[in-house]
């Protein structure tokens, strides 16, 4: 393993069963989970729906000959690993959106909620609830220039 601070992924990557939901989702709807998994790592640059349409029409690219989606959705794993200082490289990020890229999106999503995001909400949400958290001067006090 090549990049990072040193840091793990917070469960394994057969770890699917330790949230049900988004091993459901991940498996029945990779578009929706790659979707919402890029528009946190994106922190609302790019919309859930535009980037599980990019997801989508990957899947469909090849029709019964294959699926190119895990070519968009490795960059993903890359940049969440990135952002929170897992261990692991860009080869081994290819290999495992490759081959289980199911697996791979259900352990992204389930990062993101290890790290306190609300994936389902989308980013404007988890921002809100994060700049919520800011105290402010009270109401009624003037402030003097």
């Amino acid at each position: 393993m090549a990049s990072g601070n040193g840091n793990d992924w917070s469960t394994g990557l057969c770890g699917c069963t330790q949230d049900c939901r988004s091993c459901c989702l991940t498996c029945w709807c990779p578009c929706v989970a790659f979707g919402r998994i890029a528009e946190i790592a994106d922190r609302g640059q790019s919309s859930c729906c535009q980037m599980g349409c990019v997801f989508c029409l990957l899947g469909l690219l090849l029709l019964n000959h294959g699926s190119l989606s895990w070519i968009v959705s490795m960059g993903y794993r890359t940049k969440i690993r990135q952002q929170y200082g897992i261990m692991g490289g860009s080869c081994h990020d290819c290999i495992l959106h490759f081959c289980c890229e199911r697996c791979a999106l259900c352990q992204e999503y389930r990062e993101l909620q290890f790290q306190g995001y609300d994936v389902s909400a989308g980013w404007e949400a988890n921002a809100a609830k994060k700049t919520a958290g800011v105290t402010m001067a009270p109401v009624g006090i003037q402030m003097t220039r």
